[in-house]
């Protein structure tokens, strides 16, 4: 039976991806699951508005992935990326230690895009 939208399980993408799509499948794959994600991104991210509790994730660096607080001020990148900072609940020690290195508060977060925050 051929694979259909109908038919396919992940399993039998997985399968399929593993050891009969072509170079020029893959690329096309490659493209609609980043499309994908930049739509499901931008979903997520337009929920974001200051004082709405919201949850780090897809962070670099990677101690800032799963860190809850409360959006404090939006704005946007040179680019006009909207961005958020974010007052954290409980501010990791590398967190607190840059602050205490650049004099600036040990609990906010800034610039986060929206595409890094998720309901909390």
């Amino acid at each position: 039976m051929p694979l259909t939208a109908e038919t396919a399980s992940t399993a039998d993408l997985a399968q399929y991806i593993s050891g009969l799509a072509t170079a020029d499948e893959l690329d096309i794959l490659t493209d609609l699951r980043d499309k994908r994600r930049e739509i499901l991104w931008a979903v997520r991210g337009s929920r974001v508005r200051t004082g709405v509790r919201v949850e780090l994730t897809n962070m670099k660096p990677k101690y800032l992935n799963g860190l809850v607080g409360t959006v404090t001020r939006t704005s946007k990148s040179k680019k006009g990326e909207p961005l958020a900072d974010v007052q954290v609940d409980a501010p990791p020690a590398a967190l607190r230690a840059k602050a205490q290195r650049d004099g600036g508060p040990a609990d906010i977060v800034e610039g986060i895009p929206f595409a890094g925050l998720a309901p909390a």
